[in-house]
């Protein structure tokens, strides 16, 4: 409960809507409590003594007392709906913000499929539970409430009823609630589960269809599902059996009422003079049975409303952990802000590892870069090379030693701008629904046409761009997919040129591009270096041998060398064993 009172905040934002939508359930419970008494007026008083015009005229207020608590309940449905999607809303976009400020090892804790759970199926309990607060949690506790006054009021005879029904139907609803809230957890878990698989499928089309394994995916969802559809069938039979359990306590104490009116009526005790006649006091026992109605109504919704907390708990719980999780790559209090990059790198003893007493990925990285160089790194597969270029716009944090740019260390400048003045493509491009020109504008929000074209033909890009009638303007499908490889990592490759950034990072960015455009690509990127520090990962020799220098990784996550091609041919192992493999597979290396 404590997880939902924190989110409570957001509601109270809209408190005009939210103070009009209690005052409108309140006249509407009260408007439902004055119809009873007006009912036993007629039967009391109206019919007995033929009064007509008192039972015209009480009938009158009963319809205008309807009227005005269907009004008012409208009032209530109305603003409740809006203060509950609003206020989801705003929480939805605090978590998505949050979402997309944590860090790469932050996002590693929670999983993928675990914030997409959170950011959908569980804002969506938690918009509900606003709803029900709104139209169900006070009106419960005011027709239980209300209720036992009109009815002990009404008769106090009768009202021991409620001694024994009472009881049973709260201990009921404490023995629902205690076996609800833990299935209740494990359904959460289990769509966390079922969202793995489905974002790993659709994600991997390819690959399934080339290996031939749709039997094998299907049968690791329909695992998935079916743990869900069992974990969930446990947790809906809650549902199933509270209002069979309270329908019994319900029209056990309505058959209460009658044989205890009856008892009472024979003692004598509920009866009415008419024109010197003892007649049975018809009027109080239906005063009073819509009086209990009332009661065991509010005692209905309580439950339910409960059922919709303990959910609501379980995914407020999760919404809070994420919304408090700490960030642990923050700007420090005193971190430079208005700088601008000259393009100097620097490792020392640089030691990084993913979790904190994990394995080291990288060890004692020390090198120099100067500004204006272009530094190809090369290594076997896990040797950390990625890892590496992650450090230089603090996308990760070193376990130990210190990344320099400037002479400065980057956690000493301002995240934002550090890593506005940087460009990193990846090997595999990520686009974004929209359009081309959308996408290249990711780079700079307020390119010119010009500068389209300028990064667009530096990416070798223009080509493809050109042969599409609306140009910049052409459609982009998720995720790319309408794009080939290559053509998704040259718009990648020219939204990164068109920052015109003073540190730029490709990240085997050129390996679904043929080598004629792969060489052109080079090219212009040398002649951009002459404006920044660019730093090229390669599989291929051939890609980086004309580089200044080249950074050779071991697969152990050490340096193995860091010179030119020539000399790393003559001093370095692992260059030559990668040179040998690529020349005896037909590839060429100028020694």
């Amino acid at each position: 409960m404590g997880n939902l009172k924190k989110l409570l905040k957001y509601p109270w934002k809209y408190k005009t809507q939210l103070l009009i939508s209690i005052f409108s359930m309140l006249v509407q419970v009260i408007a439902g409590f004055m119809i009873p008494m007006l009912m036993a007026t007629i039967i009391y008083e109206a019919i007995p003594f033929g009064d007509y015009i008192l039972l015209w005229t009480t009938g009158e207020m009963i319809v205008l007392i309807a009227v005005v608590g269907l009004g008012f309940g409208i009032v209530n449905t109305l603003t409740s709906q809006k203060v509950a999607m609003y206020s989801t809303a705003d929480l939805r976009l605090d978590l998505f913000k949050k979402i997309q400020s944590l860090s790469f090892t932050n996002i590693d804790k929670y999983k993928t499929s675990r914030l997409v759970t959170t950011s959908t199926n569980d804002i969506l309990r938690i918009q509900q539970f606003f709803q029900m607060t709104l139209r169900i949690i006070v009106r419960a506790p005011l027709m239980i409430g209300i209720g036992l006054y009109m009815a002990v009021r009404t008769s106090v005879q009768l009202s021991s009823l409620f001694s024994i029904s009472l009881p049973i139907l709260i201990i009921s609803i404490i023995i629902i609630m205690i076996i609800a809230f833990p299935r209740f957890t494990k359904v959460q878990k289990t769509i966390d589960g079922l969202n793995k698989v489905s974002l790993e499928t659709v994600n991997s089309p390819r690959v399934i269809k080339s290996f031939v394994s749709m039997e094998h995916e299907n049968k690791k969802f329909n695992e998935a599902n079916e743990l869900f559809r069992i974990t969930n069938t446990a947790a809906e039979k809650v549902m199933v059996i509270t209002e069979p359990i309270i329908m019994m306590i319900f029209n056990a104490s309505l058959a209460g009422i009658i044989i205890l009116g009856a008892y009472f009526i024979d003692q004598g005790y509920l009866i009415n003079v008419v024109n010197g006649v003892e007649l049975p006091a018809v009027g109080v026992l239906i005063a009073f049975n819509s009086f209990s109605m009332q009661i065991l109504f509010g005692f209905i919704m309580f439950a339910m409303i409960l059922i919709f907390v303990s959910r609501a708990a379980v995914s407020a719980k999760r919404v809070v952990e994420v919304l408090e999780e700490e960030i642990d790559l923050l700007n420090c209090e005193e971190c430079i802000d208005e700088f601008e990059i000259n393009g100097d790198i620097e490792f020392k003893n640089v030691n990084f590892a993913y979790e904190k007493d994990g394995n080291k990925v990288l060890r004692d990285i020390s090198f120099k870069v100067n500004a204006g160089e272009c530094i190809g790194i090369i290594g076997s597969t896990g040797s950390g090379k990625s890892s590496l270029i992650n450090l230089i716009p603090r996308l990760y944090d070193t376990t130990s030693g210190e990344v320099l740019i400037d002479g400065t260390n980057v956690k000493q400048l301002k995240m934002e701008s550090l890593r506005s003045q940087i460009s990193v493509v990846t090997q595999s491009p990520t686009l974004f629904s929209g359009s081309i020109g959308t996408n290249l504008m990711q780079g700079k929000n307020n390119a010119t046409y010009k500068e389209l074209d300028e990064a667009s033909a530096s990416a070798q890009a223009t080509e493809f761009i050109e042969g599409y009638d609306d140009f910049y303007n052409h459609i982009v499908q998720q995720k790319g997919t309408n794009f080939s490889g290559g053509q998704k990592q040259r718009i990648s490759l020219a939204r990164a040129f068109l920052r015109k950034p003073k540190i730029l990072i490709l990240d085997d960015s050129t390996s679904a591009v043929d080598a004629k455009s792969e060489e052109k690509i080079i090219n212009e990127i040398n002649k951009l270096s002459l404006n920044m520090t660019t730093i090229v990962i390669s599989q291929k020799i051939s890609t980086i041998h004309d580089m200044d220098k080249i950074l050779v990784l071991n697969n152990k996550g050490k340096v193995d060398g860091f010179d030119t091609h020539d000399n790393l041919l003559k001093n370095s192992k692992v260059y030559q064993e990668i040179a040998q493999s690529q020349i005896g597979n037909g590839g060429a290396v100028d020694a």
